[in-house]
């Protein structure tokens, strides 16, 4: 079961204590047994970890895209993709199978994404309101390193409330995610919301279950299955017989093949 990893991500303009909230957020998550990967917007135009005339260097003039190098003590990789060319989550499908991801710096990104959860820095009441005006999805919480008054937190002072709103962000989000991996993910409507995204919602709050899903109901019945690299395509029931009559028309044209009509089929792509 595939289970899509949160993401927080800590944005606010340079030397806002950006990286003291996401020190003491990894530390806590890592303190309790969670797999955590970080990503750092570099805001340096054509800034390169690479360095021109190394050999790694080298492979991607050549066109090698990506380039990993691989020493001793770490592995790096090298794609030649920027920001202006990924998408918040085209960026994240390279990491690893984490448990939470977090991200300091990303503003663009990150502010226009409802899935990320926020943290904002700010260093005035006017880059807060700046912030809150750009924001879609869910704020987790704003802090300062100087006192502003509610709903600021203070970044050392309340470093405990701040991390224990992240935490159940978290853990609100992987429950939330784990709903939704149950889910056949068709956006059919049939269950009365507008998505299995908010449908995985209602059933968080106990406001539906997951029999309330029709296709899911339907599941058992098919006489149709397809999987693509041996995962499962949900399918709709009038898709299911669509296909199945076609393939079984086909099928029957073959010389010594008998068809009742009646058979299942089941399809296997692999790439």
């Amino acid at each position: 079961m595939y289970v899509k990893a949160p993401v927080v991500g800590v944005v606010g303009h340079k030397e806002s204590g950006k990286t003291t909230v996401i020190e003491s957020i990894v530390q806590e998550l890592a303190k309790r047994g969670y797999r955590v990967a970080t990503a750092k917007h570099i805001p340096q135009k054509g800034f390169s970890i690479d360095t021109e005339g190394k050999d790694t260097w080298r492979h991607s003039v050549a066109g090698a895209n990506p380039v990993v190098s691989v020493s001793d003590v770490e592995t790096a990789v090298l794609i030649k993709n920027g920001e202006a060319k990924l998408s918040l989550d085209q960026s994240l499908r390279f990491m690893p199978e984490i448990d939470v991801i977090v991200l300091e710096g990303f503003s663009r990104l990150v502010l226009d994404d409802e899935n990320a959860g926020k943290i904002l820095c700010v260093r005035s009441r006017d880059e807060y309101n700046d912030f809150r005006e750009k924001t879609r999805g869910e704020i987790v919480a704003s802090c300062s390193a100087r006192p502003m008054g509610k709903p600021i937190l203070r970044i050392k002072e309340d470093s405990q409330i701040l991390v224990g709103r992240a935490l159940r962000y978290i853990r609100r989000k992987r429950k939330m995610s784990k709903i939704l991996s149950r889910l056949p993910g068709l956006n059919c409507g049939k269950c009365g919301h507008s998505s299995c995204e908010e449908m995985a919602v209602a059933i968080y709050r106990r406001k539906a279950k997951l029999n309330d899903c029709i296709t899911l109901k339907l599941r058992s019945k098919l006489k149709t299955g397809i999987t693509i690299n041996d995962v499962e395509v949900p399918i709709q029931p009038f898709v299911s017989e669509i296909i199945r009559k076609s393939i079984l028309g086909m099928v029957s044209c073959l010389k010594g093949v008998s068809i009742k009509g009646d058979e299942e089929i089941h399809v296997k792509i692999l790439s």
